[in-house]
């Protein structure tokens, strides 16, 4: 009997969703996705498209993360705007329905990188600036997971992935800050301590917030901005070319979205505080901030 051998496309560095799912899910049995193909998508930052991206802002939404600090206007000029160090890619976690053929963005992982030439071990990338950045469905976690450790071992350089990746979790309810039942005992002002009495009629300077959301205006207020700081701070954004980079862009693309407000707190006029903050509505966090 003669055995017939059939060929089939692909390679280490190229691998098919037929590929991907055999080694994320070896029984086809997942409890998550029975029957789903992985695709899973190595993208530097600034290689990440703006369909990729839509997809990102949809799984944010879905699952009620309104952080701006996890939007990918800002993780990605943040992984792309960095000392020099580790390299940063972003891997997106597709799957495909085997029968309708849907695709779907299950999980979204950005990764510290080894060194191109002397190699090392990938594990998730985890900025100072964001509580977490890796995005992954609940029910698609350990899917993900091993789908991912299969892409990282099939490459040229195969690359090991250490550290363990969290799926999404939803957001606590916030609870109001309940005030403590005992009364404090007044506490009397120590003698040394007590500088004067104003005099009648003094009055502080008055002082007046300006804040400012509109495209057109913020774009000259952050440049306001960076330009108080540096002739107030300690250690002046503009100082280090990749963090005012990072200001500029993050500013730009949250502008255009209107989801930049940048204040300044003026007494007589002159400014004396300045705040960058990301986000609309409730959701707006205070990024970067400034005062004299």
């Amino acid at each position: 009997m003669v055995r017939r051998f059939s060929v089939i496309q692909g390679g280490l560095s190229g691998m098919t969703d037929t590929a991907h799912r055999s080694r994320a899910d070896p029984d086809g049995t997942g409890a998550a996705d029975a029957g789903a193909h992985w695709r899973i998508d190595l993208r530097a930052p600034n290689a990440v498209d703006a369909a990729a991206v839509s997809a990102w802002r949809a799984m944010l939404m879905r699952h009620a993360v309104h952080d701006p600090l996890r939007d990918p206007d800002h993780l990605l000029p943040l992984a792309q705007h960095r000392p020099a160090g580790r390299r940063v890619a972003v891997a997106f976690a597709w799957s495909r329905d085997a029968e309708t053929g849907h695709e779907a963005l299950r999980g979204v992982v950005p990764l510290a990188m080894p060194h191109p030439v002397w190699g090392g071990r990938a594990r998730p990338w985890q900025p100072a600036e964001a509580a977490a950045n890796a995005l992954i469905e609940n029910a698609a976690a350990i899917a993900v997971d091993r789908a991912l450790r299969a892409r990282l071992a099939a490459l040229r350089r195969p690359i090991r992935l250490v550290g363990s990746i969290e799926p999404v979790r939803t957001p606590a309810s916030s609870r109001p800050v309940l005030a403590s039942a005992r009364a404090e005992r007044p506490r009397p002002i120590p003698a040394r301590h007590l500088l004067g009495i104003r005099p009648q009629g003094w009055e502080a300077p008055a002082s007046d917030v300006l804040a400012m959301t509109e495209p057109e205006a913020v774009r000259d207020a952050v440049e306001t901005f960076l330009t108080f700081d540096a002739r107030t701070a300690r250690r002046p954004i503009i100082a280090d070319p990749s963090e005012a980079s990072l200001v500029r862009v993050v500013s730009r693309l949250f502008g255009r979205r209107g989801a930049l407000r940048v204040e300044f707190l003026r007494r007589a006029g002159e400014i004396v505080a300045g705040t960058l903050h990301l986000g609309a509505g409730g959701a707006s966090v205070p990024w970067r901030r400034a005062r004299s």
